[in-house]
């Protein structure tokens, strides 16, 4: 039952932006400079595919790491519950297909307007920058504005392949891991906290 709870709280932690699981740490590595991770927003999440998705500037520093290494780590923690996931996943880009035109449709325009960014996040700035065009600095774009942004979206699509939840409780924590084997699906064993 943990699994398909984990699994369950992954689910809700698209739907409820309240939700500890919404904004996990993904971690991905910089091959010789080491592991990279930041706070994402979780999008979408499947269950009976395995697969956890988040959005990112297709010009960012961590779709050339998912290339050149493609076994990335999720985190995420649920204060309210006490519930720790650490994910480990295998990490593709999709610029185009099914998922990436279904999560474009369901970005809002709010959400659009990061893509407009004319400069690639990460990039060396001259002072503090919200890095938008100067009319959407105190605005949002219309819809129609919004779609020049597709150019810079993309998808991280992740397959997990092993999850180690844990649960810390005053009387003792308990830890298990998960290991998803084809055609068998998840094996669990439990661990020392």
């Amino acid at each position: 039952s943990i699994i398909d709870s984990a699994w369950a709280e992954l689910v809700c932690g698209v739907r409820n932006r309240r939700h500890g699981f919404h904004l996990p740490m993904l971690s991905t590595s910089e091959g010789g400079g080491g592991p990279d991770g930041r706070v994402v927003v979780l999008r979408r999440v499947i269950p009976s595919e395995r697969l956890i998705l988040c959005h990112t500037d297709r010009r960012s520093g961590k779709i050339e790491q998912i290339a050149g290494q493609p076994e990335v780590l999720w985190v995420f923690y649920d204060v309210k519950r006490r519930v720790q996931l650490r994910v480990r996943a295998t990490a593709r880009v999709l610029l185009e297909g099914p998922l990436f035109e279904e999560a474009w449709s369901r970005c809002t325009v709010d959400s659009r307007r990061c893509y407009l960014a004319p400069n690639p996040p990460g990039r060396p700035s001259d002072g503090p920058s919200a890095n938008l065009p100067e009319a959407l600095l105190e605005g949002r774009p219309s819809q129609e504005e919004s779609e020049r942004g597709r150019s810079n979206f993309a998808v991280v699509h992740t397959l997990a392949w092993s999850i180690e939840w844990l649960h810390l409780a005053a009387g003792g924590h308990r830890r298990a891991r998960f290991v998803h084997r084809d055609p068998d699906g998840w094996s669990g064993e439990w661990l020392e906290p």
